[in-house]
């Protein structure tokens, strides 16, 4: 399998959705960095208007792909620390 490269933030990829089985599946699916890096599942679809008759294109946006991962050299909460969160 092909090395994923890291998205640049604001930008996405999307490739003809080769499990397309339903008409209301997307035409074509991917992947979307938001300006945060966090990755979301891309999805792309080519439409007609109902009143005017023109295509168009519709993108939508799906759940996060790839949590963030918390940095690894960040170190635990202390104990004593948390006892001031607890609620009661």
């Amino acid at each position: 399998m092909a090395e994923q490269r890291e998205r640049k933030p604001g930008t996405g990829v999307a490739f003809t959705n080769k499990n397309k089985k339903e008409d209301w599946h997307a035409d074509w699916t991917g992947e979307f960095a938001d300006l945060d890096g966090n990755i979301y599942y891309l999805n792309v679809s080519k439409k007609v208007s109902g009143h005017s008759n023109q295509e168009y294109i519709s993108v939508s946006l799906g759940k996060p792909k790839v949590a963030k991962a918390a940095p690894s050299n960040a170190a635990p909460k202390p104990i004593h620390d948390m006892i001031d969160d607890i609620p009661f």
